[in-house]
């Protein structure tokens, strides 16, 4: 079935989704979900969801193409 992803509203099963790639990227990094690092990535995975990547392993992957900017230490460009 083709999904197309929601500009406004994001239902349970899409939140899901974003949940899981959320939380799978913060243990696998060791982001703190409390952290700003951890906060733009939410932001991120919720942008890539809306663009259209709404299955849960393209959604991983394009998160994970931009995971060096949530890693990277302060101070580095």
């Amino acid at each position: 079935m083709l999904r197309v992803p929601q500009s406004q509203f994001l239902g349970p099963e899409d939140l899901a989704i974003c949940q899981r790639v959320f939380d799978q990227i913060c243990a696998d990094a060791m982001l703190d979900r409390d952290s700003t690092d951890s906060q733009a990535l939410a932001l991120t995975v919720l942008t890539f969801f809306q663009r259209g990547a709404v299955d849960h392993d393209e959604l991983l992957a394009a998160v994970l193409s931009r995971l060096e900017e949530f890693t990277k230490p302060r101070g580095e460009n």
